[in-house]
């Protein structure tokens, strides 16, 4: 063989040398690429299966905002389930929502939820409060005993109570909540452990306050602030965004208020507002809305029923409220000792049936009036709305 044929032969072998590596590397890419593919297309699934997950626990959650622990939830659980091709959605007793999908890939979520401070009372009182005249309250309810029995809550209050007759035949009667009255559903045969029957004047002040039975719950460091607007009170200035805000008035503040609310379920009135006979008020349909006053007296002599929470705050300080009082033409049977304490005066029987809501601690909110007061929990929009999810287990923006 010459030196012609072996240097041939030596670089046909270098070059198939050459090419048996280059191919080993190109198996070795492609190994390594498909291992690439299908993880990706695990990932895929995995993202795929998360997210129908998280679309059980916001199904969830919609649907125990709405109910709350009413056995309607379990219906729409079973709905979210059905719809999302979920294995399962519910709520355990630690308040988690879980949400478990077993499909395309095995996914199980939870978040934790809250309970607002939800408070019960047909009406709540942070300044003092006098009651003069003849009342049916018909109360809220805040649990249930072992017997079947309602803890009925007729009034919530923190400061001094007074209840004063003005005629022979006056009295403060509290009976059972009526049907569907504390939320839809609630049956007409329940009854109260206890109800409160008031004859004769009643102070907190002396020893009739004995008269007051446990439906009148008296805590002093009570705060109804986000239990009843659904926002603590330092998020004040952003919740207030969630309302139509207008200026109050000593002549025309019912006319202001049912034109605001002709464009939303959420009137906010700053400054003094009285609202007379409270006609225009009384026209609005059977949508539930609250109504808020802040830093103003409020006072009506109207007879008339407002489907709705009405909420009192008054946070600044108070001296003498007589100058307030002028101009204010329902506050013409009041007292001149009262005017000087007074931010809330009504002569007639208002009734705001979604709840009433005083929250003036250094004030004095005064009733002179024969009215039946029916709660319905139905009327506040923001009845339901005592579930959030924790900080820190959600998105938190």
């Amino acid at each position: 063989m010459n030196k012609h044929q072996q240097s041939g032969m030596t670089t046909l072998l270098i070059t198939s040398m050459l090419l048996i590596v280059a191919l080993l590397f190109s198996l070795a890419s492609y190994k390594n690429l498909f291992y690439q593919i299908k993880r990706t297309q695990n990932e895929v699934l995995a993202r795929q299966a998360h997210w129908v997950a998280e679309g059980g626990l916001e199904c969830g959650f919609s649907a125990i905002k709405k109910y709350g622990d009413k056995s309607e939830v379990l219906s729409v659980f079973n709905r979210c389930e059905k719809e999302l091709n979920l294995s399962k959605v519910y709520l355990d007793v630690n308040d988690y929502i879980y949400s478990e999908y077993n499909s395309l890939s095995k996914t199980e979520l939870r978040k934790k939820i809250r309970r607002s401070p939800s408070l019960a009372g047909a009406i709540q009182a942070k300044s003092d409060l006098k009651l003069m005249g003849d009342y049916d309250i018909y109360p809220d309810v805040e649990s249930i005993d072992s017997s079947g029995k309602y803890k009925c809550v007729s009034i919530r209050y923190s400061k001094k109570f007074y209840y004063e007759t003005t005629a022979g035949k006056d009295e403060l009667e509290v009976f059972d909540p009526e049907e569907n009255g504390p939320y839809d559903g609630f049956t007409k045969d329940a009854e109260c452990v206890v109800k409160t029957n008031l004859k004769a004047n009643t102070s907190t002040e002396n020893a009739t306050k004995d008269n007051l039975k446990e439906d009148f719950i008296y805590d002093d460091k009570f705060d109804p602030f986000e239990s009843a607007l659904g926002a603590p009170r330092s998020e004040l200035e952003k919740l207030k965004k969630e309302f139509k805000e207008i200026n109050g008035s000593k002549t025309q503040c019912d006319k202001d208020i049912k034109e605001a609310f002709n464009e939303t379920d959420k009137v906010w009135v700053k400054g003094h507002c009285d609202l007379m006979a409270g006609t225009e008020v009384e026209s609005l349909n059977n949508t539930p809305r609250i109504l808020v006053i802040e830093n103003g007296i409020f006072a009506t002599f109207g007879s008339v029923e407002f489907y709705g929470m009405l909420y009192h705050l008054y946070t600044d300080p108070i001296s003498d409220m007589t100058s307030g009082w002028v101009g204010m033409s329902s506050g013409n049977t009041l007292s001149s000792e009262d005017k000087k304490k007074a931010v809330y005066y009504q002569a007639g029987a208002f009734v705001p049936v979604g709840g009433l809501i005083l929250d003036s601690p250094e004030g004095l909110s005064v009733f002179r009036s024969s009215m039946a007061f029916h709660f319905k929990g139905e009327a506040n929009p923001n009845k339901n709305s005592d579930f959030l999810w924790v900080k820190g287990s959600w998105h938190d923006f």
